[in-house]
């Protein structure tokens, strides 16, 4: 069983089903604004044990919140099933996470108890073996169908996909698409979440798409031509960036040591518009290349996620063979 605390939770749907697991969002009902974390919270701690009554063989709950990981694991020592961590670099402290940065002390209390902790990076690997737990390096499941690109070759269409999150660094990316008119980028993101003075600087070949239920982003990503997606957090590993190589799109990524290693065919750009910019040009000017090479970064991306998959399945078996045998003991 895959346990989110949150509205979207795509990563553990998508890894549960290919391990032939299942997966719970817990969230406040509603449809309007996001409650308070506060409420959140509670009404995901009271949801939470309930939810887990049947104790599943394996819980993995996506940290953060590192709140989620520890009730999770309260409720396993009460019910009796073993935990895992899927602890995204926010859990650490990175993107800006404030509160999970003030909060390590739990996770690592939390990382040297549950069975195992899956992570994006070899350094949030050793920092969890460092605390004596034990990590699994595991990115995202296939997700996206290898799609046609638009036959149209008119305007060239960028999907920059984010949130306005604290480590995205929109404001560079709507200059580079000042300097780059002859593209069109579409953002999403919530816009409730996006600074109005952002919204009004923005270009007219800048079109905010606001935030997209799964059906409408593969619909997005269908009609893009490429994606571009950034991030300020080198230990980061991008969803966004993942979902568009298994869709087969040619990829612009911030230029960091981890995205060279995990996206060797896309266009690296550093976080400043003059480099963005020269990206959406070399994009424009080497497109059918990059097409054309797509398939291939999709294969090597598969080949990775397989053995990915090979190990999270062994640690997983080991951790169910060692509590079998200690219940026939």
């Amino acid at each position: 069983m895959f346990l989110a605390w949150g509205a979207v939770a795509g990563r553990s749907a998508e890894i549960a089903a290919a391990l032939g697991g299942r997966s719970i969002s817990l969230y406040p009902p509603g449809s309007g604004r996001r409650p308070h974390a506060a409420v959140r919270y509670l009404h995901c701690s009271v949801i939470t044990p309930w939810r887990l009554r049947h104790r599943p063989a394996l819980v993995v709950v996506t940290n953060p919140p590192v709140v989620a990981g520890l009730v999770t694991y309260v409720a396993g020592r009460v019910l009796g099933f073993p935990v895992a961590l899927d602890s995204h670099p926010g859990g650490f402290g990175a993107q800006g996470d404030e509160l999970s940065r003030r909060l390590w002390r739990l996770h690592r209390f939390l990382a040297r108890r549950v069975a195992f902790s899956l992570v994006a990076a070899e350094p949030w690997a050793a920092m969890v073996e460092g605390w004596g737990g034990r990590a699994v390096v595991v990115h995202e499941a296939p997700m996206l169908d290898l799609v046609p690109v638009p036959s149209d070759r008119g305007r060239l269409r960028v999907l920059y996909v984010g949130r306005f999150a604290r480590d995205e660094p929109v404001e560079v990316v709507l200059e580079a698409a000042r300097r780059s008119p002859g593209v069109e980028v579409l953002v999403t993101g919530d816009p409730a979440d996006c600074p109005q003075a952002l919204r009004s600087s923005a270009p007219p070949n800048v079109r905010f798409v606001g935030f997209l239920g799964p059906d409408a982003y593969r619909a997005a990503v269908g009609g893009a031509h490429a994606v571009l997606t950034l991030t300020t957090e080198p230990g980061s590993v991008m969803r966004a960036a993942y979902e568009a190589v298994y869709a087969g799109r040619p990829l612009l990524v911030s230029d960091w040591p981890l995205g060279r290693e995990l996206f060797p065919y896309a266009v690296h750009v550093a976080n400043e518009a003059g480099s963005i910019a020269g990206g959406l040009a070399e994009l424009a000017a080497g497109y059918d290349r990059l097409a054309a090479v797509a398939a291939v970064a999709r294969d090597a991306q598969l080949a990775r996620w397989r053995g990915q998959e090979g190990r999270l399945r062994a640690a997983i078996g080991e951790e169910l063979d060692a509590r079998n045998g200690h219940h026939r003991r």
